[in-house]
């Protein structure tokens, strides 16, 4: 019993040395953190009223113009041929400005229109392929050859000694050609990768730069088997369309890049030499001759250098059999039904009808943006002239392409501060005669103060004279890409078109001052908002708050509404906070709810 109670007293020192030891570093960890504060400072101090940023009302600078004038932007695309008005000159509507040159435009029109056409004859080659796919026989479906047993009752029986042996029937020669073109028919093959086209070459066989490029363009394979004069196999070259640029094309000899021994007919490599192709000494099975097919035979008029005979037979021409050369290079339908028999599996097939369908289907989306480019490109083939549309004088004109622009000495008064004149990125402007406009240029996030029938309040800097002008326009095109001064720097600046309802005080490239005491409604009230430094907030997600004294001293979040961003470093609050409030620079280990604060009025500013 005694010993139970010792056991039970030790246990109950035990735990109470350990809480003694929590509640100690808790209350070590409280007294550290009531030592620690956190300065804040007034927002009164910090915060500056909305209307100190609002500068709808200040007013803006413009220049007087002319509302009736034309401006001509050159097309980029075109060259100037020739300028018909100088300036100064009077015209009248319907005179001719300019002419430019229509050779370019003439070339890039017949270009699309190649383009369609290549198009067009590449969805017909897909979608044959694509047709002789989907007729083709898997591997599965591959028929077993029967096993022919030995006739038992018909021995093969050797020749009797008293019968004459017969010599054996001469193999017909080995019909080879000299010359391998663009139009050449193959002795079979339909120039698939495992079908290759078979011609067959002599040591004397010429292989012509139009044949290369006539695989180039189709993609197909082709096996030039070599024969001596004996009809013995030497070698052939396997030589490959896909991936080949035909501007690498030339003439070359089947024995060009090889080294033959006269005596035995060894042939080797000669590695100093450019290879053709592939080089392969596997003897070819026998193949069966096409019908009505002779040695030579080759398209008339399809002689070496001649391009556009070779370009039509290649692709598409007749020969003089009445059939379609083109056949022979992926331009006609010689797939025909056993053309993938037993070549692929069921889930190859599938893969491969998937790939062509994808590829017709951006085949064909290629034909359309071709046939768009194309009917733009007829839009622009006009007779190139430009005329004026109304009656004026020549402000402004360009000069024609290759001639040297005249010196009229107004780069000395460049200003490079100054507003950008309308004109700058004109070739010609023609100035009428009638009312004038006053044009000036705004923040994007003012446009909507200068809606189509805003009333404005226009100054003359020289004279004095005041008159009313009304908003007519804003160009859809920004003048520059940066703020202003006073504005948000990532927003653009527009210009803004006025007429003026009594410009007879006025005189043509006056600068004057534009103002309206209606540019600010009562929804643009900034009334209870106040601009803080942007530092002095913080962002969560989409939302913003700080960090201010509590009723009790210690720091809290607070959220609040954020508006504008200004010069990149005052962000507006609408709501939220009170002008009592007092907050502290939101950033440091210490910054947390709970901290005790401590008043002061050092505005911080985040060291860069």
């Amino acid at each position: 019993m005694n010993r139970a109670k010792k056991i039970i007293i030790a246990a109950g020192c035990a735990a109470a040395v350990a809480g003694g030891g929590t509640f100690g570093l808790m209350q070590y960890k409280k007294s550290r953190s009531e030592k620690i504060t956190v300065d804040v400072v007034p927002l009164s101090l910090l915060a500056e009223p909305a209307e100190m940023y609002d500068y709808g009302t200040m007013p803006t600078e413009g220049v007087v113009d002319s509302a009736n004038v034309q401006r001509v932007t050159l097309d980029t695309e075109k060259l100037v041929k020739e300028v018909f008005v100088k300036e100064g000159q009077s015209v009248r509507k319907g005179d001719v400005i300019l002419e430019y040159d229509m050779t370019v435009v003439e070339l890039q029109l017949a270009q699309k229109e190649n383009q369609v056409t290549l198009t067009e004859q590449n969805i017909k080659r897909a979608n044959r392929e694509l047709e002789a796919l989907r007729r083709a026989r898997p591997v599965e479906d591959l028929p077993d050859e029967p096993d022919y047993p030995d006739d038992p009752y018909y021995p093969d029986y050797p020749d009797f000694p008293d019968e004459p042996d017969f010599p054996d029937e001469p193999e017909e020669p080995v019909r080879t050609v000299d010359e391998v073109t663009g139009a050449i028919r193959a002795e079979s093959g339909s120039g698939a990768p495992n079908d290759p086209y078979i011609i067959n070459c002599n040591l004397r066989t010429l292989i012509r730069k139009q044949f290369r490029m006539a695989l180039a363009g189709s993609g197909r394979f082709a096996e030039l088997h070599v024969y001596d004069e004996n009809s013995v196999f030497l070698y052939k070259w396997i030589v490959s369309g896909e991936g080949y640029d035909p501007a690498q094309a030339e003439d070359w000899h089947v024995t060009d890049g090889l080294l033959i021994d006269g005596e035995t007919g060894t042939v080797s490599i000669d590695p100093n030499a450019k290879m053709q192709g592939q080089l392969s000494f596997t003897v070819p099975q026998a193949q069966d001759a096409p019908d009505e097919w002779l040695p030579g035979d080759e398209i008339t008029g399809n002689g070496p250098g001649d391009d556009e005979s070779f370009r039509a037979d290649a692709f598409g021409g007749t020969d003089f059999y009445g059939g379609d050369t083109g056949a022979a290079f992926g331009g006609g339908d010689n797939t025909g039904t056993d053309s993938y028999d037993y070549i692929y599996t069921r889930k190859d097939l599938a893969e491969r009808i998937t790939e062509k369908q994808n590829e017709i289907k951006e085949l064909n989306l290629d034909l359309r943006e071709a046939r768009l480019a194309l009917e733009t490109a007829k839009k622009q083939k006009t007779d190139g002239r430009v005329v004026a549309e109304i009656d004026g004088t020549v402000k402004k004109i360009g000069t024609a392409a290759g001639e040297e622009a005249s010196d009229s000495g107004e780069q000395d008064d460049y200003d490079p501060y100054a507003e950008p004149d309308p004109d700058d990125g004109a070739f010609a402007v023609i100035e009428g005669k009638g009312s004038k406009e006053v044009t000036f240029t705004v923040s994007e996030l003012r446009l909507s103060q200068y809606a189509a029938g805003t009333e404005l309040t226009v100054m003359s800097y020289e004279t004095g004279s005041v008159c009313s002008a009304e908003v007519t326009s804003i160009d859809d095109t920004p003048v520059s890409y940066g703020g202003a001064w006073g504005s948000n720097p990532n927003s653009s600046a527009y210009r803004v078109h006025a007429a003026l309802l009594d410009g007879k005080d006025f005189s043509l490239n006056e600068w004057v001052s534009v103002s309206s005491d209606a540019s600010v409604s009562a929804d643009d009230s900034k009334s209870g908002s106040v601009y803080l430094p942007i530092h002095y907030v913080r962002q969560e997600g989409g939302d913003y708050y700080v960090m201010k004294q509590g009723d009790d001293g210690r720091l809290v979040k607070q959220y609040v509404r954020a508006g504008k961003i200004m010069w990149g470093s005052m962000l507006e609050i609408t709501g939220g906070l009170d002008m009592r409030d007092k907050i502290c620079f939101p950033f440091g280990k210490n910054v947390r709810e709970g901290v005790k604060t401590n008043e002061t009025t050092e505005i911080l500013y985040p060291q860069y």
